[in-house]
């Protein structure tokens, strides 16, 4: 029977040469280092991330995808069956996955790029593995295991406290709650200037189907086209002013959109791009100058760290 213990967080690296000598003393060597992207999807009301759980989509390599459900498994054993199921499938699947999730009504919460270096050491039957994640525009986290190919429960348990106890002698502060969420805070607080926003502007093409409206004028009652004006209208219900930028030359464009929208009881804000010199530069979040957000991404990280 295999054992594998793991650490129960993730811990912040302010010093990752400190923790190399750690490593190089106690026989550590480097095994591989990954190209990963997490993103996390979660329902419109936030009942996932209330709930603790959500949907992740990894990209390894930009070749191989794996989708997993991670969070709570209520009315089964813990014993049974791990919190994190995990299907693997092909990049060349992406459209159709991101499509599939939103038909389950999930939107993009967070995405997070990260290169993963894995060192390992081999002690008698046991296996260590320290694992350093360096994420992007933010900062590098450490976690860690052990392993056996034994059925010895109480020594391995044994052994993976020692292990803990030397190492986190070289580690900073943990992270005691979920990845998403710390990076999420970490985005809220430090990119989207938490509090002090008031507004946010966004371009057209990012928010609007525009394909959608300029073909089928009925296919603007599709969540496609219009759950970024649930979000918009989310927001504005927090006191956050939304407003859709657009160019002179879509003038006449923005009206129709405006006649579809008002049929069906949405009245979004629209700013012709002349105007922005009138808004305050610092109570406003450009999502076009964001290029590493979606616009989903940065309204349901508001929402779910907004007082």
């Amino acid at each position: 029977m295999s054992i594998i213990k793991k650490s129960n967080n993730k811990y912040i690296c302010t010093n990752k040469e400190k923790l190399k000598e750690f490593m190089k003393k106690e026989g550590f060597i480097f095994k591989n280092s990954i190209l990963q992207k997490d993103e996390y999807f979660v329902d419109l009301q936030g009942e996932m991330v209330k709930n603790d759980s959500c949907v992740r989509l990894r990209t390894i390599k930009d070749k191989n995808i794996i989708l997993s459900f991670d969070g709570k498994v209520e009315n089964i054993s813990q014993i049974d069956i791990d919190d994190s199921q995990n299907t693997f499938l092909s990049i060349l699947e992406y459209d159709n996955i991101i499509n599939f999730l939103a038909d389950l009504g999930l939107y993009k919460y967070i995405s997070i790029n990260v290169l993963k270096e894995t060192y390992v050491r081999k002690q008698d039957e046991f296996y260590y593995t320290i694992g350093i994640d360096t994420v992007e525009n933010i900062g590098e986290f450490i976690d860690y295991e052990v392993y056996a190919d034994i059925d010895d429960l109480e020594k391995i348990e044994n052994i993976f406290n020692n292990f803990k106890s030397e190492l986190e002698q070289s580690l900073e502060d943990k992270i005691n709650f979920k990845y998403r969420d710390f990076f999420s805070k970490y985005i809220y607080n430090n990119f989207f200037k938490g509090n002090n926003l008031k507004k946010i502007l966004v371009e057209l093409d990012k928010i609007i189907n525009i394909y959608s409206i300029n073909n089928i004028e009925n296919d603007i009652r599709n969540k496609y086209v219009i759950s970024n004006l649930e979000l918009i209208e989310k927001l504005e219900q927090k006191n956050i002013e939304v407003s859709i930028v657009y160019n002179n030359k879509d003038e006449e464009f923005i009206y129709k959109i405006k006649e579809i929208l008002n049929k069906i009881g949405y009245n979004p804000r629209f700013l012709n791009i002349k105007e922005i010199k009138e808004i305050a530069v610092k109570e406003t979040l450009i999502i076009e100058k964001q290029k590493k957000y979606s616009f989903s991404e940065v309204a349901l990280v508001i929402l779910n760290n907004i007082n």
